[in-house]
């Protein structure tokens, strides 16, 4: 009998092994660019599970006695800083005069539902009623469906950029506050390929302060509703179909992470370049463990740092509990203090209201 024991317990560590692992090498998806090595974008996005999973053997040790719970522990351990980014134990609310506070939401309206992949013909009127009872001072939108003049929801000042197609989706920043420098810069692409989209930014004019707003809209994976049915019934396949699908799904994950490197190389340029307190928002398609959301907020602060609480997903498809969309701040002139992330099922992205005030 404790042969059995012992041979379990081998067993369980060899597969807690790979875990911590696995692991350590997804902390690694901060540094290494994937246009290099993709793999540890890979595993980043696996994040909640990798860190579930070794935070469940580490209690089986402990529950068991043993000293193999060093090993899940350490592997913990050392990326201790990135449970912040998945899970706020208690935002720092903080009470500011209307006045002197500046809300901003942003949301991915995946085209107004146009393609009807909500069962319900009122998605338009509602997200309108949403905006209007939220009354942010700063609407930014993306996958906003071109059909006819955007809407401007009451809002006096407005920036936009549509691609030429008809019909096309476009971004838009609305402003109760005046617009200046308004801007739109193509993202940068490998040599010899096509453009891939840009960022959407101009100034607004927040009681004698210039503060530029940024609307980006990263690379998405595309994966279309039957890849989320094939990963839901991977046990009803055989390893043929497997391996087809996943490869499939793989390849569609690679190239978006690869777009998503150069689209940020863009950001994190202008970002750098500017003389003006910054909000940067959007749908960045990365986790907080990624590439992509270490180098942009190596200059700015995640909203939902500052203010966020509990377990946040701002992409309600998929089984991972991702949060893809961000408000980041100049940290040196606001102070964040209201994060709220609203959970009617509009669009396939939930939206993103935050509140700031000056330092």
């Amino acid at each position: 009998m404790a042969r059995k024991k012992s041979f379990f317990d081998g067993f369980l560590y060899v597969i807690n092994t790979i875990a911590a692992f696995a692991l350590l090498c997804a902390y690694l998806s901060h540094y290494v660019d994937p246009r290099y090595f993709s793999w540890f974008s890979f595993l980043g996005l696996a994040y909640p599970y990798l860190l579930l999973s070794n935070l469940l053997f580490a209690i089986w040790w402990a529950l068991r006695l043993k000293i193999k719970i060093i090993l899940p522990v350490v592997a913990i351990a050392i990326g201790y800083n990135e449970i912040p980014k998945l899970y706020q134990i208690k935002g720092q609310k903080e009470v500011v005069s209307a006045g002197e506070k500046l809300k901003v939401m942003s949301f991915n309206v995946r085209m107004f539902n146009v393609f009807n992949w909500l069962d319900d013909d009122n998605i338009p009127s509602k997200i309108e009623a949403l905006i209007k009872e939220t009354d942010p001072d700063i609407l930014i939108l993306q996958e906003y469906h071109q059909v006819e003049e955007p809407k401007s929801f009451g809002y006096p000042y407005q920036h936009k950029i549509f691609s030429d197609k008809a019909g096309a989706t476009g971004q838009l920043i609305l402003s109760k506050y005046p617009l200046s420098n308004s801007n739109y810069q193509a993202y940068k692409v490998p040599e010899g390929s096509e453009s891939n989209g840009g960022v959407l930014y101009c100034d607004v004019d927040w009681k004698g302060q210039k503060i530029r707003v940024f609307n980006a809209h990263l690379a998405s994976v595309g994966l279309a509703d039957s890849d989320y049915q094939n990963l839901a019934h991977l046990n009803d396949k055989n390893t043929l179909e497997i391996k087809r699908d996943l490869g499939k799904i793989s390849g569609d994950l690679k190239r978006a992470f690869v777009k998503r490197s150069y689209q940020t190389e863009t950001l994190d340029s202008l970002i750098r370049t500017s003389d003006t307190p910054i909000i940067l928002a959007g749908d960045f398609n990365d986790p907080p463990c990624s590439y992509t959301y270490s180098t942009l907020t190596e200059q700015l602060e995640d909203s939902f740092l500052s203010a966020g609480e509990g377990l946040v997903r701002t992409y309600n498809r998929g089984p991972l509990p991702l949060r893809i969309d961000y408000v980041l701040y100049d940290k040196g002139y606001f102070r964040c203090t209201e994060y709220q992330v609203m959970t009617e099922k509009l669009s396939d992205h939930y939206p993103v209201i935050t509140e700031f005030a000056r330092r």
